[in-house]
């Protein structure tokens, strides 16, 4: 340390000048290291990022074709069946609950239509008593069977621990097109 003290470096420098140097050749260290490579990925995010727009913008457009906007909601639609089957719809509910021995007594059934939308909700709610598994298995038949069936809410009671059964309360809307429309 002596020697370098005695240099003309330090004497024109002294200490705070050396700090900086010291802080000068950091930084530069920093952005070799740091700095340069986050700069390149960056610009690899954005590269990526325009790709994605483009290709956002040329899907947005095909969807946006007017001719295409009406067929494409007509397969929709046609996936759900058509409000006048619903009785036929209840009844595969109604023999999943049977086939899964689950006791059932009269449900409630709400029909709701929003709007001028096509899609109709029909809400059924029922109450059945019968073990978890046994519910659980009349649960995925009605979703299996009822493809247009959608599960919204189960609640489940048991009067105590040792008893095996179980009352629970479960709804499914099921949706529709309506009246004779396909």
């Amino acid at each position: 340390m002596r020697a370098f003290t005695d240099s003309r470096l330090f004497d024109r420098l002294g200490w705070t000048g050396l700090a900086g140097l010291a802080l000068l050749v950091a930084g530069i260290a920093f952005a070799g290291s740091m700095v340069l490579p986050m700069r390149d990925r960056l610009q690899e995010l954005r590269t990526t990022a325009d790709a994605i727009q483009k290709r956002l913008s040329s899907a947005t457009s095909i969807a946006a074709e007017p001719a295409a906007v009406p067929e494409r909601l007509a397969a929709f639609h046609a996936f759900f069946p058509r409000l006048d089957t619903s009785a036929d719809w209840l009844a595969r509910i109604h023999r999943a609950a049977t086939r899964n021995k689950l006791e059932f007594a009269s449900g409630d059934y709400r029909l709701e239509r929003r709007g001028e939308d096509r899609i109709i909700r029909y809400q059924v709610t029922l109450p059945v008593t019968g073990t978890y598994t046994d519910i659980r298995l009349f649960i995925a038949a009605v979703l299996a069977d009822v493809p247009a069936a959608a599960l919204d809410d189960v609640v489940m009671r048991r009067e105590s621990l040792a008893d095996p059964r179980i009352e629970a309360r479960v709804r499914f809307t099921l949706h529709f097109v309506g009246g004779g429309e396909s």
